[in-house]
């Protein structure tokens, strides 16, 4: 396999040596995995699946600050389109196999591209087949049907979950409460795409049509004695899965939204998830503000990576799921969730820092940004006051947030005291 070297300009440095553990082992997978495209796996399929891709393409994105990989990625899938609009799940001489879950990723690969890059000439022409991808779903909507339900091609969720294959509870004879929610996440994220290239009313009718699948599944797949939304709307089966797309579809919001949070964090009766949907969780914890839960799920990684040590350090002597990009180790979030660098506009023209610190007391930071570099240091002074010091390169502005307060950043260096728990700025 011939890799493309991938430069690691980003920084991760705490008083957590295992977490220093973390960051060096998942920087070197990643630059294992990263060739002409991002790997799924270094030992055996050797494909690149969009639903690997998004989560790898990010991860490169915040440690070389290099989108190379990111746009091919995106431009190969989008050269594997079917007259139906669907992408080949995988690319580059696999045969034709369409994961219908996996089209919804390729379209929040472009929003994150978006997000994260100013380039209207690469994202405007790729907008036709987003919403040839989004009309194919919503011709799976009949009658008066507001969930999505039987579909062809593989029903594909996440690998060893259900059934073995990873199909998504009865998704040929029920609807499913999974894949409605995904689809009205990417419904809004398209709509944001379709409003800055010049074309609100199809924004609006994505906006809306988010919205009415989302209540209309909630409504069916709600268990208001388990608290939770179940898989279908039979109700014979539930997941993490579920409930993290509720949330991240907005179909769930405030008191509602932190009880099915803290539900599916700690029911260990529901079908659990893998380490390649912690991501979403991620995503999901930022949208109920409880990102302070996301340091107990790195346990996961501490795992793996001492399963890889007792294994001579081989992936190929790895677990399956160990072994599998999709359990790739969380430096990406290591950057955007625990230090909380992430984009607040799109080209990343605006930076948002909230961070998750936990049981940190001292935490150093830099990642690349298309105008310089962003450095966030932390210092715990003592059980009750803090010091933060943020540079922004130029050109670039954003916000800190913590405990709720909100403090504007322009370019260049900040320095911030403040009282951890009384929320008193100083």
């Amino acid at each position: 396999m011939n890799h493309q070297p991938l430069i690691v300009n980003a920084t991760f440095k705490c008083d957590d040596p295992s977490l220093k553990r973390i960051w060096i082992s998942g920087y070197k997978r990643i630059q294992e995995l990263a060739s002409k495209i991002c790997y799924d796996t270094a030992y055996y399929d050797q494909f690149n699946y969009s639903g690997d891709t998004r989560v790898q393409a990010l991860q490169a994105l915040y440690l070389s600050g290099d989108d190379k990989l990111l746009k091919k990625s995106i431009m190969d899938f989008f050269n594997s389109k079917t007259p139906e609009y669907m992408p080949n799940s995988r690319v580059l001489g696999a045969r034709l196999k369409i994961i219908p879950g996996f089209s919804l990723y390729w379209i929040h690969m472009i929003y994150d591209y978006w997000m994260h890059r100013k380039d209207d000439g690469f994202i405007k022409p790729l907008l036709p087949t987003v919403q040839g991808i989004l009309d194919w779903y919503d011709r799976q909507l009949t009658g008066d049907q507001e969930m999505r339900g039987a579909i062809t091609w593989w029903s594909f969720l996440d690998w060893d979950k259900f059934n073995g294959w990873g199909v998504a509870p009865d998704p040929l004879n029920e609807q499913s409460s999974i894949m409605s929610f995904q689809y009205a996440y990417t419904l809004k994220l398209a709509a944001k795409l379709f409003k800055a290239y010049g074309d609100p009313d199809c924004a609006k009718n994505y906006t809306e049509l988010a919205e009415q699948i989302g209540s209309s599944t909630l409504e069916s797949c709600y268990n208001y004695e388990k608290g939770l939304v179940a898989d279908n709307p039979s109700q014979t089966s539930f997941s993490q899965y579920a409930n993290i797309w509720a949330i991240l579809s907005g179909a769930v919001e405030d008191k509602k939204a932190d009880e099915i949070m803290f539900r599916l964090l700690f029911d260990r009766r529901i079908t659990q998830m893998s380490t390649f949907y912690k991501f979403y969780l991620s995503l999901a914890l930022k949208m109920v503000n409880k990102t302070d839960k996301y340091l107990d799920q790195v346990a996961i990684w501490h795992r793996i990576r001492n399963a890889e040590i007792s294994n001579g350090n081989s992936q190929a002597n790895a677990l399956p799921e160990e072994r599998n990009s999709w359990s790739q180790f969380p430096n990406y979030d290591l950057l955007a969730t625990i230090c909380g660098i992430t984009s607040d506009s799109p080209g990343f023209k605006k930076v948002i820092i909230r961070p998750a610190i936990g049981h940190l007391k001292e935490l150093d930071a830099t990642m690349p940004h298309p105008n310089g570099t962003i450095s966030f240091h932390f210092r715990r002074l003592d059980k009750e006051s803090m010091s933060v010091c943020i540079e922004l390169p130029p050109k670039t502005e954003g916000l800190f947030i913590w405990n709720n307060n909100v403090h504007p950043l322009k370019s260049g260096k900040h320095s911030i005291e403040t009282v951890i728990f009384n929320n008193i700025w100083l």
